[in-house]
């Protein structure tokens, strides 16, 4: 591979710190990590003077401090090592003149004059004790726990100088939980400042400096620091959440605002607010991270921040970090503790004038607050008397010091065994531990991760540095990731590692990990009572056993602990079910398996599918009880276009035109298909609905960055250059994910797609699979890693993700780019669902499932062992019908690409079935994608529905208003609608026609209920008996119509049918009453079910030649004519009841018109003189009007026995209302008419709707009107007008208009209408004619 092609990645790739690794050589020792300085005396860099300062003085400076070193030194190897010793010695011997002004007993400690006035603590919580949110061990468990478990064990995040989100400190806080430890210390200000108060005000210097300022300021320094991209600071919300999370797991949280030194952030925000100079100054060089001790109005306004930050953590946590470490060595060359202390011994050189005695000072300050809020002050040690010297004062003993160095040639620490005797506690920092995120082996710079883990093994947590032999006593140990290099990827693996290694390594001072343990209690089933007396037993046995362990195991003691689990475990996988729970379990699990998703997947971005093709897939998905059609309508090429295609990006609009324009462009570069080029947005609507009338939903996807073939050919003509990534060679499919432009257009076009599908889907599918394969041999995710842009594409698939959850839609993509050979790198989205098809070949090298499982994805199983490339032969490798048929038989419904199922069994929402395109022009052959479709239903029916449209349309047929049948009838309807199961899988579509035989059975035996008029009196004569009609239907078959089109590559007078015809079906509502054993039947209405499908067959084209081999003269060529017929089309008749129309009369309410369609036929000749007549199209150019007949059913008796006129019966009457349908008006452009005018092409006419109200009068003499049925007499026609357009160069317009005028001809209309389109068919025929006589 040539990956040196791209030269400017070629030294970032290789710089791994070299002059760190010979330094740590030549002293076999750690160096600092903060800011990776290192110090050597051999090659000691030279102090900067002030500007104008001789070179010859600053050589002195270097020379003093290294001598003032040596003499320390030599001091040093003199001394004895005695723990305590009574006496404390000072020795100056280069200014000995003035030893007698150096205190050798008992020092005061100094004080800055800014402390005249004692910090101010809360009176209602001085006297209160420190109360952490999570000490551990708990003060309960105290007295019961070992003291190696009592000690705290710390993992140290760098959160200052590079952000971490909530949910990866979160993740950190579980796994600290997971491994035994006790805290999260964690820096939010070291050279950054990531943590931000909801009040930031700052009250200093006589002034106060307002919250949005002081706000604004610190982000700004922290973005000077180094503008992380994935987030500035965290909030407080964000932090009081975090420390309630971690309580709640019992871990404590630390913070750490360092100070003086590792202030960039706070030294820049202090410039922004008006201090001047707030940076230390040596000779001439400024620190970019310290403040100047001698710049009063700075120190004040750092002490104010501390105190506010320390003010808001009190109650909450029990330690605040302080900081303390490595002074000015940025501007010092990491001799900044020797330049403080430098002025006792050189006063006159220019040194900071009581420079170490203002150090302490300032620390005791910091501590004095952080005590003032009932929290513990704590420091990194390398400060903390420095040089062992102690007599330029004390520092606060109830400091914990932080000991995370021993020093190094030049970098003269204290031992802890100093410290300790200054009565300090230890902190257990020990840099052997340290890990620079980014530096992740060996090679790599110092503080590599193997490096820390070599440390984690061979340095235990006893060991603290610079002991000199003594025993150290020390409260715990702390391990530490630093981010010194802030934009290298954090990777969770490798400090999870970290962490581990070191509970581990020191595992008996670690807690067990209990959390197991309760996790596997929880996993216990509540209800014990559906599962047998002895399973159950066992499993009460195995509970007792983990609840009787000794609380206070340590790590090293977690066998204990995990066989206890894994019994307690055994025993619940052998419950087992009593048997009428397991008939219960078994119908759950049968649920469970027909909730998954049943998916078939279509590629029509590589080929155009039509809306009637998709539908048929649709119709076909229902009936073998699929849930999701998923349909790639981006995939190299884009198919669909909204009406709307304006792109606003990159601070302009591209024109909606303009943009449709570059598409389809695009998509005919990639492929031309003769079938058509784009689905348009009616037509996808339409779908939508039609999957969703069929009960499935629409899954969308346009793929990005890869598979944009059409895209980036579309964004060079819309002027975004080389959108194109390019490494080997230049990709004709993926999208350079350094080019913001095109990133941008990319974005903004996906959102706008999302837009559409939102709330009409729930899945939207953005692809994300096999990046760049064109240009890099398939190792696109491996030259995304080489060159550093791994995390640009992460960043990618998360901004897209997070746009599809904006809107409502649950983001989901293919597994290739997640994870990379199961390595976090980066982090991506843990809401979206992967489609997992494979795990790769060799050199491709994607995720396993097992690890995505681990990271919390689901997936929806798209295993490339069931793929079908259309055309696809054996020989032309996998991906053929036969494989995939057979696939769909070995290989069951839950097993995912590379592994075993049900031995690996992950969470998965479904399967997926696809069909692809890889070659677009291959012969899309339905009975093929049939075929497989039912395979795969067929071997996987436990998970498929059974075919319910049967039952769908059953339900359908039961009359919506039920009044007036028998109970009996009405009560065998109700149980037969009662006994429906509407989880029935396709193994028991039996069952379910069974089901819906007896549901149309009860529909059918829907029998009236009887009424009477008259009195029951026993002197009265019984009522005549009304016998009511009863209601069934019939079915009718539609026959389907016949399209035949020629076809010039068939034979002459061969035939293929494209598309087979189907039958329709018209139901009709039939009354039927009997009387007297005689049945009059009475259609009430009539619709159609089920609609034909049209059979479209194709004949071979006639042949013509231009002469024989006798040279006679050509045959002239028989061209087709257009024969225009008209037909009527029958009205259909409809008969309602007339209660107040005497039995046996009728009337036609209204009367039926005839109406009429204009069918066009072509009619050729052929080579023996037959007529070949094919149906071209056909317009119905007037409505029928359905005729409307009323039949009486008025009843009355002959009346009683004492000869009274005979009782009326009360029958409610009829109301024929008529109301006019208002014509709607639709606006279309005219190119061709000049803009501003208009013309109504087509008037509008209002139509008219017939009414049929029942008028009945209730007991109190009130009148109910009941709504019968409406029937529109006259359709209203729909007035079109004509909006001008026209711009000054007409003739370039005039094409578009005929174009247009050709799209918008009305469906329905008059006449003219007619011969519109007559005129226009003739057009098309004899434009064939001419291609016909230029092709011969």
């Amino acid at each position: 591979m040539k990956l040196e092609k791209k030269q400017r990645f070629s030294i970032r790739k290789y710089a791994i710190g070299a002059a760190s690794v010979l330094i740590g050589f030549a002293f076999g020792t750690q160096v600092v990590s903060a800011d990776s300085v290192t110090p050597t005396p051999e090659n000691p860099s030279a102090a900067q003077t002030a500007q104008g300062q001789p070179q010859d003085a600053e050589t002195s400076v270097e020379s003093k401090l290294e001598e003032r070193g040596e003499a320390k030194n030599k001091e040093e190897k003199d001394a004895s090592a005695t723990l305590a010793p009574t006496v404390e010695k000072t020795e100056s011997p280069v200014v000995a003149e003035k030893a007698d002004e150096t205190p050798v007993a008992e020092k005061v400690t100094p004080v800055s004059k800014e402390q005249s006035e004692p910090v101010k603590i809360d009176e209602e919580k001085k006297n209160e004790p420190a109360t952490p949110a999570a000490v551990a061990p708990s003060t309960e468990r105290a007295s019961q726990v070992n003291e190696k478990l009592a000690k705290r064990k710390m993992i140290s995040i760098d959160a200052g100088r590079k952000y971490f989100s909530p949910d990866q400190l979160k993740e950190i806080i579980d796994k600290a939980k997971h491994y035994g430890y006790t805290d999260l210390h964690l820096l939010v200000g070291n050279d950054g400042m990531r943590f931000m108060l909801d009040d930031m005000t700052i009250k200093a210097n006589g002034k106060t400096y307002a919250s949005d300022d002081v706000k604004r300021a610190l982000e700004n320094g922290t973005d000077a620091y180094y503008k992380d991209p994935n987030g500035n600071h965290l909030t407080e919300s964000q932090m009081t959440d975090l420390i309630n999370y971690a309580k709640d797991k019992g871990i404590g949280l630390i913070p750490t605002v360092n100070s003086p030194g590792h202030m960039d952030a706070i030294l820049h925000a202090m410039k922004e607010l008006g201090i001047q100079k707030p940076n230390f100054n040596y000779f001439g060089k400024e620190s970019a991270r310290t403040v100047d001790l001698d710049n009063k109005e700075a120190v004040a306004f750092t002490k104010a921040l501390i105190d506010k930050y320390a003010s808001y953590f009190a109650g909450k946590t029990d330690i605040f970090n302080i900081g303390l470490d490595e002074y000015a060595n940025d501007a010092t060359d990491a001799k900044g503790w020797s330049v403080l202390q430098a002025y006792k011994w050189y006063p006159e050189d220019g040194f900071p004038d009581k420079g170490y005695d203002k150090f302490i000072a300032y620390a005791n300050d910091l501590a004095r607050i952080v005590k003032s809020h009932g929290l513990k002050p704590m420091a990194f040690n390398d400060g903390i008397y420095y040089n062992s010297d102690t007599s330029f004062g004390t520092f606060d003993k109830d400091i914990i010091v932080s000991m995370w160095t021993g020093g190094w040639g030049g970098y003269d620490v204290a031992s802890s065994k100093l410290l300790v005797e200054k009565g300090h506690q230890i902190l257990n920092t020990n840099d052997a531990w340290y890990y620079v995120l980014g530096r992740n082996a060996d090679g790599q710079g110092w503080y590599n991760l193997d490096q820390g883990l070599n440390g984690i093994k061979n340095t235990p947590i006893t060991s603290v540095p610079k002991s000199e032999g003594a025993d150290i006593p020390f409260i715990g140990g702390m391990v530490a990731a630093w981010a010194d290099t802030p934009s290298a990827r954090y990777s969770p693996s490798r400090l999870f590692k970290l962490m581990r290694s070191f509970a581990n390594a020191n595992a008996e001072y670690f807690a067990a990990d209990y959390e197991s343990a309760e996790q596997a209690l929880k996993e216990v089933p509540t209800d014990l009572k559906r599962y047998t007396a002895e399973s159950v037993a066992a499993v009460k046995e195995a509970e007792k056993a983990i609840r009787s362990l000794d609380s206070n195991l340590s790590r090293a003691q977690q066998d204990t602990i995990d066989q206890a689990i894994a019994k307690l475990q055994e025993a619940v996988s052998n419950l087992t079910f009593t048997p009428e729970a397991q008939k219960e379990e078994d119908a759950k699990r049968e649920v469970e398996k027909l909730a998954k998703n049943k998916v078939i997947s279509i590629d029509a971005g590589r080929k155009y599918f039509s809306a009637e093709q998709l539908k048929r897939i649709i119709d076909k998905a229902s009936e073998l009880g699929y849930s999701d059609v998923h349909l790639l309508l981006g995939n190299d090429g884009l198919r669909f276009l909204l009406d709307d295609m304006t792109i606003t990006a990159n601070g302009k609009t591209y024109a909606s035109d303009d943009v449709k324009k570059a598409i389809i462009e695009g998509t005919k570069a990639y492929y031309d298909d003769p079938n058509g080029t784009t689905l348009s947005q009616a037509e996808i609507t339409e779908l939508i609905e039609y999957a969703k009338s069929k009960g499935l939903g629409l899954i969308p996807a346009i793929n990005s960055p890869g598979h944009m073939d059409a895209m980036l050919v579309a964004m060079e003509k819309l002027g975004i250059t080389n959108p194109q990534a390019n490494f080997d060679k230049v990709s004709k499919t993926t999208m350079d994910l350094e080019n913001e432009e095109a990133m941008n257009f990319v974005k903004a076009l996906i959102g706008k797609y999302m837009d559409f599908f939102a709330g009409k889907t729930k899945i939207f599918n953005y692809g994300t699979d096999e990046y760049a394969n064109d240009a890099t041999n398939a190792q696109g995710w491996y030259y995304l890693k080489w060159y550093g842009l791994y995390g640009k594409f992460a960043e990618y698939s998360n901004t897209l993700a997070a746009m599809a959850k904006e809107r409502g839609l649950q983001p989901m993509a293919f597994n290739d780019g997640f994870y990379y050979e199961d390595k976090d790198d980066v982090e991506f989205d843990k809401d979206v669902i992967i489609s997992y098809w494979s795990k790769g070949w060799w050199g491709y090298n994607l995720a396993s499932p097992q690890y995505l499982a681990s990271k919390g994805y689901k997936f929806l199983n798209t295993n490339g062992d069931w793929y079908y490339i259309l055309g696809q032969k054996p020989e032309d490798g996998g991906g053929f019908l036969k494989k995939a048929l057979e696939n769909t038989e070995k290989t069951p419904f839950n097993q995912l690409a590379s592994t075993k199922y049900p031995e690996v069994d992950l969470p998965t929402i479904g399967s997926m079935l696809a069909i692809w395109a890889d070659r677009p022009s291959a012969e899309y052959k339905e009975e093929e994608i049939f075929e497989l479709m039912t395979a795969f239903a067929d071997h996987n029916k436990d998970y498929f529905r059974a075919d319910y449209n049967a039952l769908r349309e059953e339900l359908a047929q039961i009359p919506t208003n039920l009044e007036g049948y028998s109970k009996e009838s009405l009560d065998a309807l109700n149980a037969a609608k009662e006994a429906l199961n509407y989880n029935l899988n396709r193994s028991k579509q039996t069952e379910l026609d069974a089901l819906v035989a007896k549901l149309k059975a009860a529909r059918l035996s829907l029998k009236p209920a009887a009424t009477h008029s008259g009195s029951l009196d026993e002197n009265e004569l019984a009522a005549n008996v009304e016998t009511k009609p009863e209601l069934i239907t019939r079915a009718e078959k539609i026959p389907f119509e016949v399209i035949k089109k020629e076809n010039p590559n068939l034979p002459a007078g061969q035939e293929k049918i494209i598309t087979p015809g189907v039958e329709g079906e018209r139901t009709h509502y039939i009354s039927v009453l009997t009387e007297n054993g005689k049945q009059t039947e009475t259609v009430l209405n009539s619709q159609v079910t089920k609609e034909p499908v049209t059979q479209v067959v194709e004949i071979g084209a006639p042949i013509t030649h231009k002469g024989d081999e006798h040279g006679l003269a050509p045959a002239a060529e028989a061209k087709p004519r257009l024969d225009i017929q008209e037909e009527e089309i029958p009205f259909t008749t409809v008969t309602r009841e007339n209660p107040q129309l005497p039995k046996g009369k009728s009337q036609v309410v209204v009367s039926g018109v005839n109406g009429r369609r204009t069918v066009f036929y072509s009619v050729s000749t052929t080579a023996d003189g037959k007529e070949v007549k094919t149906l071209v199209d056909s317009l119905v150019t007037q409505e029928a009007v359905t005729q409307v007949i009323e039949v009486g059913t008025l009843v009355t008796h002959v009346g009683d026995e004492h000869g009274l006129a005979p009782a009326v019966e009360a029958k409610p009457r009829l109301d024929i209302q008529e109301e006019e349908i208002p014509f709607t008006t639709v606006t279309r452009e005219n190119p061709q008419l000049p803009k501003g005018q208009s013309q109504v092409v087509v008037t509008g006419v209002n139509g008219r709707r017939t009414i049929f109200y029942s008028v009945s009068t209730t007991a109190d003499g009130k009148e109910e009107r009941t709504l019968v049925n409406s029937a529109v007499s006259q359709e209203a026609v729909a007035q079109v007008v004509e909006v001008g357009t026209a711009v000054e160069k007409t003739e370039q317009t005039a094409p578009t208009t005929a174009k247009a005028d050709e799209k918008q001809l009305p469906a329905t209309g008059s006449q003219d209408s007619a011969a519109l389109v007559a005129a226009g068919l003739m057009a098309t025929l004899a434009a064939y004619g001419l291609t016909k006589r230029k092709e011969d």
